[in-house]
Formats: C-alpha cells, sequence, structure tokens
C-alpha cells in the first residue's frame, strides 16, 4: 500500500499530518487523567465525570467551570500544575477544532494544517487563564 502521492511529495504535509493525529489520539489519554483526577479529589465517579468530558461541549464547560469560573464544587486540594496543563490541552483541542472549521477553507489538507498553530496557541492561552485563575482564587482564600 502505498501513501497518498501529496504526502510524498510534500513531506511537510505528511509530518502536520502526522503531529495533528498523535494531538487528536493522545487527547481520550489526557482527558481519562483529567477526569481521573478530578474524580478523585472531589469523591466522585471517574467514569461520570469522563463520560461527561468525551463531549466537546462537556470538556469546555467543565474547563470553563473549574478554571475560568472557579466552583465546581469543593475539593480536597486544588488542581495541580498536571491537571492544569491537562485541562488546557482537552480545551485547546476543542478550540483549534472549532476555530479552524471557522476559518480554513473547506480543504481537508488545509485544516490539518490550521490546527497545529491553533492548537499551540490555544494551549497557551488555556494554560494562561487556567493558571492565573487558580492563582487568584488562591491567594483570595490565603
Amino acid at each position: 500500500m502505498q501513501p497518498p502521492p501529496l504526502l510524498v511529495e510534500r513531506p511537510l504535509v505528511a509530518v502536520a499530518v502526522g503531529l495533528a493525529a498523535l494531538v487528536v489520539i493522545a487527547n481520550p489519554f489526557v482527558l481519562a487523567y483529567w477526569a481521573r483526577s478530578e474524580a478523585r479529589a472531589k469523591g466522585s465517579s471517574t467514569f461520570d465525570v469522563f463520560l461527561y468530558m468525551q463531549l466537546a461541549v462537556g470538556t469546555v464547560h467543565y474547563w470553563y467551570v473549574r478554571f475560568a469560573r472557579g466552583d465546581a464544587g469543593p475539593r480536597d486540594a486544588p488542581p495541580t500544575r498536571r491537571e492544569r496543563l491537562a485541562g488546557s490541552y482537552a480545551m485547546a483541542v476543542v478550540t483549534a477544532f472549532v476555530v479552524g472549521a471557522i476559518l480554513s477553507p473547506p480543504d481537508p489538507i488545509t485544516q490539518v494544517l490550521y490546527f497545529l498553530p491553533l492548537f499551540a496557541g490555544s494551549f497557551a492561552a488555556a494554560y494562561l487563564v487556567a493558571s492565573t485563575a487558580t492563582e487568584r482564587r488562591s491567594a483570595a482564600t490565603n
């Protein structure tokens, strides 16, 4: 089985497709870690939290309530750096897909090429919001 001619003629497109696939394939594992951490800190079911986060709307809502608004309920401890990274990763994947679908032409290769820079920018912005909101709340409680 030979790869498509476009991927052979343009190796950078092949690299972009591979990286985008890696980011998307890693997302369920990141969501599973985030759901497990959240459920353990709140004493709830990991399975229920994971199922809710699997929906794109659930990921956005959970991230907004946990990090941006900061009132997702009582926890044993504030979110760790890893939890903020996992939440920001999941949020960045959703944001990059939505913004890429709006901005890019309806060509799948172009959408994949838009995905990587949009993911990087969304990840940085989401982590910045998550970390500053967490620090602001921890300073307010002290």
